[in-house]
Order: C-alpha cells, then sequence, then structure tokens
C-alpha cells in the first residue's frame, strides 16, 4: 500500500505509512466518520480531511536516501540472514547478520568495488585470506569466512557489540580515557599486533576506528591490511613496504600519545 502523504511503499495491510506516520484512514474531524485511504474530503459531511499534496514540496523536503531502508536479505544463498544495518564507510558496509548454520550474530562487511580492476579485487581477497590465517586470538577480530554475492565481495568475521575505540572516545570529556583504560586497551592492541607480526602480517592502517571492542571492553584489531588493499594508487612493493613501516611507527606514536594524553586523569 502506497502512502498517499509521502509515496511510501507499505505492507498490504497497513493502518499508517511506517515512514511519515500518515493514518491511512483518515477519520473526519468534524463528523468523526472513518473515510477510505487517500480521500480527501468526508463521505458523509464533505469536511476537507488534509491539504492537497504539493509535489514540489514532498520533493524538497525528502529525506536523504538510508542505506538501512535497503537492506539486503541474506547472503551465501541464505546462511547470513541479515538482521539490521551497522554502519557505512568510504570503503564498504557493514550488516548485522545471524549465522543460520552456526546459530550466532556475525558482521558482514560488503566492500564497495566502484572503480576497482580485476587487481584491486585480487588484492581485496588476499587480504581477507590474510586477516582469516590469523587464527583465534582474544585481541584480533576474528575472520570467519569470505565470498561473492553478485559481484560484491564480503567478509563475515566476529561482531563486536561494543563499537569501536573511535566511539568510544567521543562518549569521552576531550575524547580522554580514564589512564587504567588507556593502559588495559593499549596493552591488549599490542598483544594483538604481537600475533599478527608473528605472522609476518602488518596491519598498515592501525587506527581509533580500526580498534573493536566487545560487549565487556576487550580491545580486538580489525581490518588488517583493507585500506591497503583497496587503495589503488600504491602499486609497487617498495612502496608497500614504506607504507608498512611507516604505519607501524604510527602506532606505536599513537599507543604513547594515549597514555600521555590521559595521564592527568
Amino acid at each position: 500500500m502506497r502512502c498517499p502523504s509521502c509515496g511510501h511503499g507499505n505492507l498490504d495491510d497497513a493502518q499508517f505509512c511506517d515512514q511519515c506516520g500518515a493514518d491511512f484512514a483518515p477519520v473526519c474531524p468534524a463528523c468523526e466518520a472513518e473515510n477510505q485511504v487517500g480521500a480527501r474530503f468526508c463521505r458523509k459531511c464533505r469536511a476537507k480531511l488534509a491539504p492537497e499534496p504539493d509535489k514540489q514540496a514532498a520533493t524538497a523536503e525528502a529525506p536523504t536516501r538510508d542505506p538501512s531502508s535497503e537492506l539486503p536479505v541474506s547472503f551465501a544463498g541464505g546462511r547470513y540472514e541479515v538482521k539490521r544495518f551497522l554502519g557505512e564507510g568510504g570503503r564498504k558496509k557493514v550488516y548485522l547478520a545471524r549465522d543460520s548454520k552456526l546459530d550466532r550474530d556475525v558482521a558482514v562487511a560488503v566492500i564497495k568495488t566502484d572503480g576497482l580492476d580485476e587487481a584491486g579485487l585480487s588484492r581485496v581477497k588476499r587480504e581477507a585470506q590474510a586477516m582469516g590465517r590469523l587464527g583465534d586470538h582474544p585481541n584480533i577480530v576474528t575472520v570467519f569466512d569470505i565470498g561473492d554475492d553478485a559481484g560484491q565481495p564480503y567478509i563475515v568475521s566476529q561482531y563486536m557489540a561494543g563499537g569501536d575505540l573511535d566511539g568510544l572516545l567521543s562518549k569521552k570529556p576531550e575524547r580522554r580515557l580514564p589512564i587504567s583504560e588507556a593502559i588495559r586497551i593499549t596493552q591488549q592492541v599490542q598483544q594483538g599486533l604481537a600475533r599478527a607480526h608473528g605472522r609476518g602480517i602488518i596491519h598498515r592502517d592501525l587506527k581509533p576506528g580500526n580498534i573493536w571492542l566487545t560487549e565487556d571492553g576487550t580491545a580486538m584489531i580489525g581490518d588488517f591490511g583493507l585500506a591497503v588493499a583497496l587503495d589503488r594508487s600504491r602499486l609497487t612493493i617498495e612502496g608497500m613496504r614504506g607504507q608498512a613501516v611507516g604505519a607501524l611507527a604510527h602506532a606505536i606514536i599513537t599507543r604513547t600519545h594515549m597514555l600521555i594524553a590521559t595521564h592527568d586523569n
């Protein structure tokens, strides 16, 4: 059923629009008679029920497209049943899904492929496989699966109910954590990095937005290598090595800065 006010499509048995709240069976303000959906005048007394829609105004006031309103149903032939939209970045859209085979919640990151050539897609696949090779570690987000859905590569990983460190910092005064919490998170990140480096993998994009938190606050590193894999401007091996060394140095500086910035707390 299409809403007469905003044009949104609703279920056939809907009593009101789930987007704008418009009533599908308007009641006359004069005689209280119920009228047909979309009626502009009362069938009993001819009282005006609603102003004539202004298409130009409706267009001007139309909300920005919300990615969450276009949820895919599932991935991997129905194995991962999408529950809701979690967020969108420059390189991916992330959904909360239910793994019907193993009966657990997972995060499905759909990689945006706009502008990526075959080499770029291959890099994404290699980096996702590298993340999977890190195995199960308490301070690294576990990758469960990778796949392709209608040309869209996706990565299935552990769902982090606590959000990311950047979100946590945004809730704190002056983006500062208590020193005990900063030290705990720093130590956990360091342990995750040590595991990755022991497997010959360097993150190359360590930042608060890539440090995730479990429901109890345990810090886990995610998104290994994806930023570099999706950046088509980094083409040479020497350039990659320089990027890796620079990012590692940045990670060390970031962790040190976190401790210094919170010391006075």
